[in-house]
């Protein structure tokens, strides 16, 4: 069997769990009150659901939110509120780097 770390997507956590991994880092001594985020490292982000009952797993590429499921490849409000530098990939226009055809054109197809 090979020992390696195999990383899917992140999973929502459960609010006792949370609540145990505060308790943890804090030399168990409980939170008096739930935070809404708790930042475990620079990029990964524990949010609070709107309900309160689970927290949602969040880093600058994904989240495991519902959103995020049913919109992948764009990021949720979750990721857009705390990583704001990696919600928006540089685009540049695809027109450009296309070589020109004679009247300006870039091919057959043009936008309507």
């Amino acid at each position: 069997m090979l020992n390696k770390l195999v990383v899917a997507s992140p999973v929502t956590q459960s609010r006792e769990a949370v609540e145990q991994l505060i308790a943890y880092f804090n030399h168990d001594k409980a939170p008096e009150e739930m935070p809404d985020f708790y930042r475990l490292k620079g990029e990964m982000v524990l949010v609070r659901s709107k309900k309160g009952d689970v927290y949602y797993v969040t880093s600058p590429k994904t989240c495991s939110c519902p959103s995020a499921i049913y919109n992948p490849g764009r990021p949720c409000k979750h990721s857009l509120r705390f990583f704001p530098s990696a919600a928006k990939p540089e685009q540049g226009d695809i027109r450009a780097t296309l070589p020109g055809w004679p009247g300006g054109h870039n091919g057959p197809v043009e936008a309507i």
